[in-house]
């Protein structure tokens, strides 16, 4: 797939890369996480402090390629 891009009123095409079933379930399975740590800190069972931890440790471990643009 070609993707277009434009900046500054000028396209700049590029090609994306493919992903794999892998890199898909690491995606779905950051999010899952991600909802579940969450959820645990809109309860107050864990402080903001636990929340950005947790979460760095999901980045290592997924290694979540989408998330970086929903963030």
């Amino acid at each position: 797939m070609k993707i277009t891009k434009v900046k500054d009123g000028c396209p700049i095409k590029f090609e994306t890369e493919k992903i794999t079933e892998e890199q898909l379930q690491n995606e779905y399975d950051f999010y899952m996480a991600e909802s579940l740590i969450c959820m645990l800190f809109k309860e107050d069972k864990i402080s903001e402090d636990e929340l950005r931890k947790i979460s760095a440790l999901n980045r290592q471990k997924f290694s979540p390629k989408l998330s970086e643009l929903m963030s």
